[in-house]
């Protein structure tokens, strides 16, 4: 029997409390909506390399936000770099367990190198949980994993006190679909979306990938 599509014991979109961060970083955090679009905003070209897609193991947290009772191993695992003007933004990673990616959420597995956004905000009848927020601890599994995975990317992962990612789970036809956004040193030196926009007035037109 599938899921509820309500996402039923996540924790709270927006956090109560200050995310103990800068502004800058903040703003990126708890925006709402696309995190693709608003990266578009920020620069004259986005590109989406992925890194890997298949069958992998799960990292902490993801079995329980899936509803997947019992632990399993593996799921369906889609990640990829956000890049904007050459520089890479965001490491993001998408998991499904295998009758999610054998149903509702079946396009995962052919979109190549497009946004998942595409998959996520031009439908009606999917739904999103609440957006949370965190740091990823530098010995964590998870920093671990992110640093492996962009050791070419952005090596000064290696040497980081950990980054700052926000996460939430998004439900189509039952079966959910868990994306965490994680942000690279880099969107520190980066422009933000509202000061972009105003540059892209002024400047070349955006060319999209």
């Amino acid at each position: 029997m599938p899921l509820p599509c309500r996402t039923a014991g996540l924790p709270p979109c927006s956090p109560r409390q200050p995310l103990p961060c800068s502004p800058r970083l903040a703003a990126w955090l708890t925006a709402p909506g696309s995190l693709t679009q608003r990266l578009r905003l920020t620069g004259h070209r986005l590109e989406v390399i992925r890194l890997a897609q298949g069958s992998a193991p799960l990292l902490p947290g993801e079995a329980r936000d899936l509803g997947l009772r019992g632990a399993p191993p593996r799921a369906h695992v889609r990640e990829v770099l956000l890049v904007v003007d050459g520089r890479p933004l965001v490491w993001a990673r998408s998991v499904a367990c295998a009758r999610a990616v054998g149903g509702p959420w079946r396009a995962l597995k052919g979109l190549g190198s497009r946004p998942l956004a595409e998959l996520l905000f031009a439908s009606p009848h999917v739904e999103r949980s609440a957006l949370r927020a965190a740091r990823l601890a530098p010995a964590s599994p998870w920093q671990r994993h992110l640093a492996r995975q962009c050791r070419h990317a952005a090596p000064e992962l290696a040497a980081a006190r950990g980054v700052w990612a926000r996460w939430s789970v998004f439900c189509k036809g039952g079966q959910r679909l868990r994306v965490l956004e994680a942000f690279l040193p880099a969107v520190g030196r980066h422009r933000t979306a509202t000061g972009a926009a105003r540059h892209l007035m002024q400047g070349p037109p955006r060319q999209d990938s």
